[in-house]
């Protein structure tokens, strides 16, 4: 089959499109003949060799794929062999460039047969990190104000349209006026082009002084420290990336000025599987179906063309999910 491998870390470069074997599904895994995949942040971090969970080299990125079951492991019913569906890439979030992969039966999630493969392969590690950032990580419900940074991105746009359906206010930050159209359609009450305006004078000003009770920052760099500013007493920031570079700053010192804290998030210690991660793929699909959650595809390109993904996401210019076309074809 073919598929991208990355010999070693390295620049857009070490992308590398070649021909390797089809794996064989193991105990309690199903085999993907994958019609879409996508590129995230992330999928950049793993190619430089800085994501916080360490990559093995070589390796095959690609952290989420829509497309058909062609083949199951021992301990799965073959019932399964033919079902559409979109999955994450196992424990280790990779194999997703490629023409096919092999995942555990918990990473997989059926789908209606009305969703496309651009749309399936967009949709599950940006709403349920969303879904779980909102509900598991916090307790985020009516009357609440969430600060969202780089709102215009696959994880923003899905943080804002959860937030608002559990009847939150949504302030969301972008990087350049342009970006601001799409985070409004999400739901923002306000979106602050961080280019022109203080975030924080203007989450203060939107809550009368009160302060957010939430922000979530994916940027890092400056942003990070400044983001405690803009919270209310005992408000909460959760990092979930540094794309903009990591952060230095004394944490200590800004948790004590207002009584705040801090905390990391990682999508897979919800579980999957579990009672808690499938409450989340039950809420989420439904509000898929019934367009209350809509995702957002920006840049297609095919899967020999992958690098041309990263470079637009490293350039940090992108609104929606990067999605690769690996085989439309897939039925």
């Amino acid at each position: 089959m073919r598929a991208v491998v990355v010999d070693q870390p390295g620049g857009i470069e070490a992308l590398r499109l070649t021909e390797v074997p089809t794996p064989a599904p193991g105990p309690r895994e199903v085999l993907i003949r994958i019609a879409a995949s996508t590129v995230n942040w992330g999928d950049v971090q793993k190619r430089e060799n800085i994501y916080p969970d360490p990559v093995a080299f070589p390796a095959i990125l690609g952290m989420e794929v829509a497309g058909i079951v062609g083949a199951v492991g021992s301990d799965v019913p073959e019932t399964w062999i033919g079902r559409r569906v979109t999955a994450l890439g196992g424990p280790r979030l990779v194999g997703g460039y490629a023409e096919s992969i092999s995942v555990p039966l918990e990473y997989v999630l059926p789908l209606p047969d009305d969703i496309d493969w651009r749309t399936a392969a967009a949709f599950p590690l940006a709403s349920l990190t969303a879904w779980h950032i909102l509900r598991s990580a916090a307790s985020v419900g009516p009357g609440d104000v969430v600060l969202i940074h780089a709102i215009s991105g696959s994880v923003g746009l899905a943080l804002a349209q959860i937030a608002d359906l559990y009847g939150a206010k949504v302030i969301g930050t972008v990087g350049d006026a342009s970006k601001v159209d799409i985070a409004t359609s999400a739901g923002a009450k306000l979106v602050i082009d961080r280019s022109r305006s203080d975030f924080a004078d203007e989450a203060m000003r939107f809550t009368s002084g009160r302060g957010v009770d939430l922000v979530v920052d994916s940027l890092g760099a400056s942003v990070l420290p400044h983001s405690f500013d803009a919270l209310r007493t005992y408000g909460r920031v959760i990092n979930i990336g540094e794309a903009a570079g990591e952060p230095d700053f004394n944490v200590r010192k800004k948790l004590y000025e207002r009584s705040t804290s801090l905390s990391g998030f990682e999508v897979l210690h919800a579980i999957p599987g579990s009672e808690r991660w499938q409450a989340g793929v039950d809420f989420l699909l439904a509000h898929l179906a019934d367009g209350s959650l809509r995702i957002p595809v920006g840049t297609t390109r095919p899967l020999e063309n992958v690098a041309e993904l990263h470079a637009a996401i490293a350039a940090r210019g992108t609104t929606g999910k990067l999605v690769i076309d690996v085989d439309p074809s897939v039925n």
